[in-house]
């Protein structure tokens, strides 16, 4: 029930973010989170603390909620294939901001106490005549260049952020 609970918010946030897309070009960063007594909290994301402030904030908001499961949205930039061997320092050290093969994204990531995390992403397309729009929702397991039966692994600041379980004293 859990990732169903996960999966039904994380498609109404790709949902949300089609249609603010098409009516503001944008997607403004911001957490959709639930807490065990089940009420619903927006935030928007407080970038303006700095990335690694910022989700100190958040954990500590979410750890004095007593959030259960959450849904983030935000631009971002990605690459469409696997990292070559000998790419993955340059990218830690510079980021993908002037990579020559980077993709703009709306990014959607989702976690749940019980299930874990699940991610996806909506490509932003710009035609060179017309509005900005976002491609079909594509989980990243699902991703094209990601081989069948692999592994995924996640990690950094945004990673784990619902508090806890069980440590409370």
């Amino acid at each position: 029930m859990s990732e169903t609970r996960l999966r039904q918010m994380f498609d109404r946030a790709s949902q949300f973010c089609e249609a603010h897309f098409a009516a503001f070009g944008e997607i403004t960063p911001m957490w959709h989170a639930v807490t065990s007594s089940g009420e619903t909290i927006i935030e928007q994301h407080p970038g303006y603390l700095g990335k690694d402030i910022a989700m100190v904030v958040i954990r500590a908001f979410f750890d004095a909620k007593d959030v259960v499961r959450y849904v983030y949205i935000g631009e971002a930039w990605t690459l469409d294939r696997m990292i070559e061997p000998g790419e993955q320092e340059a990218i830690m050290r510079d980021g993908l901001t002037n990579h020559p093969d980077r993709v703009e994204i709306v990014q959607l990531q989702g976690e749940d106490h019980e299930c874990g995390q699940i991610m996806g992403q909506r490509k932003i397309i710009r035609p060179e005549s017309g509005r900005p729009y976002l491609g079909p929702l594509q989980m990243v397991i699902d991703l094209p260049f990601v081989p069948d039966g692999a592994t995924m692994q996640s990690e950094g600041r945004m990673v784990g952020v619902l508090p806890a379980r069980g440590m409370r004293q």
